[in-house]
């Protein structure tokens, strides 16, 4: 990450607290266009269910703008989720965990820990 572990305490801990705000609106925007895609399944079920052409059915379901919304929804979160893990992992490390604490707390494997720690800069 460009600059998860770089810089004292306080700063990072403002940079972890940022990260993790954007993650959250990230969910909140995950979350609206996971119900959208409820409604539209729902609405495609109904339609096949009525022997209506599949065409008009993904029609009537918007489904040229919820896929791509949703799959755009999903992307950034995932990303963001990274990139806030990271920067909670560089602030740990920074605060003196080690890889068995980051190993333990996040539920990890040893390996995934060590990687996530190199990919925070925490380790050479």
């Amino acid at each position: 990450m460009d600059d998860a572990g770089a810089g004292d305490g306080p700063a990072a801990r403002e940079r972890a607290l940022e990260e993790m705000e954007q993650l959250l609106e990230a969910a909140t925007t995950l979350r609206r266009d996971l119900e959208g895609h409820e409604e539209a399944c729902r609405a495609i079920i109904a339609g096949v269910r009525r022997d209506e052409p599949l065409a008009t059915v993904l029609e009537d379901a918007s489904s040229r703008t919820w896929r791509p919304r949703l799959t755009d929804s999903l992307t950034a979160y995932e990303r963001l989720r990274h990139r806030a893990r990271l920067r909670l992992i560089a602030l740990g490390a920074a605060e003196g965990m080690t890889v068995g604490d980051v190993q333990y707390h996040w539920s990890i494997t040893k390996q995934l820990a060590n990687r996530a720690l190199r990919e925070s800069g925490q380790l050479d």
